[in-house]
C-alpha cells in the first residue's frame, strides 16, 4: 500500500489572548488529521473562524503547530528545520491565495512573478526562463502568452490574476497545492474557469490539490473527498457524494441548508452564533447550537466513528451506529 502524498497527524495550534504577553490562549486547531492522495482533490469546508486558514498556513509552513506530524510522501517535514528544509518543502508544498489582488506585485510585470519562481528554486534559467514563463501562462490559459508576460497585475481580471498565481505555484513543479479560497473573490462568470483549471492539474499532472472553500457548492463539484471542519475540529468526512447526500453531524446538515438550492436537512432552526469564550467548550464544540446535545454532548469530547465505508463523524449520536476510531481519519 502506497504512503500519501501529504498526511496530518494531530495537528494542533493556540493563539495567546490578550496579546503575546497573556497566559492563556485559546485553541484554534485540535487533533487535525487527515491524508492526501497524489490526483486526489480534497475540500477542507467551514464557515468562517472555523480554522481553515490556520491549516493551510500550517501545511504551507507559514506557522509552526503546537503539535502533531505533518508528513510528506512519509517523511515528517518538522523533525526538520533550517531555510534549505524549508525552501526544499516549498518547491514541493506550494499555496494559492485568497486574494488575486493582493498576491501579486503591482509594480512588476507577470513575466517576472513566474522568473522569480524559476530561479529562486532552480527550475530555469538563461535562454530557457523566457520559455518557462511562456509555457506556464499556456498552461493555465492565458494567451497570446507573448502579451500577458508583459502585462502588470492592474492590467488583468481577478481570474486572470489568479491564473497567474496558479501558473507561479506551478514553476516549480509541487506534488501538493494548498488553494485557499482561490474563488472567493471572483465572480461567477470567471469562477468556473478557475476550478476547471484545479481540476484539471490532477488528471494532467497527479497534483493533489487542498481545497478550502466554504462554497458547498463548489465542492460538490470538484472534490473527491471532504473535510468538515468546526470550531478546529474535523467534525466529518468521507467521500464527496456521500457526505453531501447523507450527511450526518448536525453542523455539516446546517452547511448543507445554506446553499441556495440545497436540500433543507435541517428539522429544527440552530442558533447562527454562539459567542467566542477563551476557550473551546468541555465536549463537543457544536453542543451550544445543536438541538439534538444531550449530557455526553456537554462533557466529553466525542471520538470518531464508522458511518459508513470511508464516512467518518465525530458525534456521540452516531455511538450507537458505527465504531468509534480516532485513527480513521487519517487513514
Amino acid at each position: 500500500m502506497s504512503l500519501p502524498l501529504l498526511e496530518a497527524t494531530r495537528l494542533s495550534k493556540s493563539f495567546p489572548l490578550g496579546g503575546f504577553l497573556s497566559r492563556s490562549r485559546r485553541k484554534v486547531l485540535q487533533d487535525v488529521s487527515f491524508s492526501l492522495e497524489r490526483g486526489e482533490i480534497l475540500a477542507l469546508v467551514g464557515e468562517s473562524g472555523s480554522g481553515k486558514s490556520t491549516l493551510a498556513r500550517l501545511l504551507a509552513r507559514l506557522d509552526t503547530p503546537d503539535g502533531g506530524e505533518l508528513r510528506l510522501h512519509g517523511e515528517n517535514v518538522l523533525a526538520h528545520d533550517g531555510r534549505a528544509a524549508s525552501l526544499s518543502y516549498r518547491a514541493r508544498v506550494q499555496m494559492v491565495f485568497q486574494d488575486p489582488f493582493a498576491s501579486l506585485n503591482p509594480v512588476h510585470t507577470v513575466a517576472y512573478h513566474l522568473e522569480r519562481s524559476l530561479l529562486r528554486h532552480g527550475k530555469a534559467q538563461g535562454v530557457e526562463l523566457k520559455r518557462r514563463v511562456h509555457a506556464l501562462l499556456e498552461s493555465v490559459g492565458l494567451t497570446p502568452v507573448e502579451q500577458f508576460a508583459q502585462r502588470y497585475p492592474h492590467e488583468l481580471s481577478g481570474g486572470q490574476r489568479q491564473r497567474v498565481a496558479v501558473a507561479r505555484a506551478l514553476a516549480v513543479e509541487p506534488d501538493v497545492i494548498i488553494a485557499d479560497e482561490p474563488t472567493s473573490m471572483l465572480d461567477v462568470s470567471t469562477r468556473r474557469g478557475v476550478l476547471q483549471l484545479l481540476k484539471g492539474l490532477t488528471r494532467e499532472r497527479g497534483i493533489g490539490i487542498l481545497f478550502i472553500t466554504h462554497d458547498l457548492a463548489s465542492a460538490r463539484h470538484l472534490a473527491d473527498r471532504v473535510l468538515v471542519l468546526y470550531a478546529g475540529s474535523v467534525v466529518e468526512t468521507g467521500h464527496t457524494r456521500e457526505v453531501l447526500q447523507t450527511p450526518r453531524h448536525p453542523y455539516t446538515r446546517l452547511l448543507l441548508s445554506a446553499v441556495p438550492d440545497g436540500v433543507d436537512f435541517l428539522r429544527t432552526p440552530l442558533p447562527a452564533r454562539t459567542p467566542a469564550g477563551p476557550a473551546p467548550p468541555l465536549g463537543c464544540a457544536f453542543a451550544p447550537r445543536c438541538p439534538h446535545a444531550d449530557v455526553r454532548c456537554h462533557e466529553s469530547f466525542p471520538p470518531f466513528h464508522h458511518s459508513a465505508a470511508e464516512h467518518h463523524v465525530r458525534c456521540h449520536l452516531e455511538s450507537s451506529k458505527g465504531v468509534p476510531d480516532d485513527a480513521a481519519v487519517s487513514s
